[in-house]
């Protein structure tokens, strides 16, 4: 007797594509948490004003960066049909986070120039 699903793609090789999935979104936020702290260190050479404009915009970057790792802590849970939608969620987050963090590098930028 056969089942049928709606992938075609036998259960192992999904697992595989899963496992590979959460490896390249993990390697994806840890290169996002060396931008936040790398803007951090350059929000702390700031003048004051700059500084807090930063400190502001990279806490939001954070937060998206924090919600995003949370999310892929429930990937595997989640594992089968939900693999799409947590990777969807997660990479909504990065865009937020890669936003902020262009709006905190904008900040650096403007201060230098003024």
């Amino acid at each position: 007797m056969s089942t049928t699903t709606d992938d075609p793609t036998p259960t192992s090789d999904r697992t595989a594509d899963d496992a590979t999935t959460v490896e390249r979104l993990e390697q994806l936020l840890e290169e996002w948490r060396a931008r936040i702290d790398e803007l951090l260190v350059q929000a702390d050479l700031a003048s004051k004003d700059v500084s807090e404009a930063v400190r502001a915009k990279a806490a939001v970057a954070e937060n998206a960066y924090l919600a995003a790792v949370n999310r892929l802590k429930q990937m595997p849970r989640d594992a089968g049909a939900n693999v799409t939608s947590v990777r969807t969620g997660i990479e909504k987050l990065v865009g937020d986070m890669r936003d902020a963090y262009q709006s905190a590098e904008a900040v650096i930028a403007r201060g230098k120039d003024a």
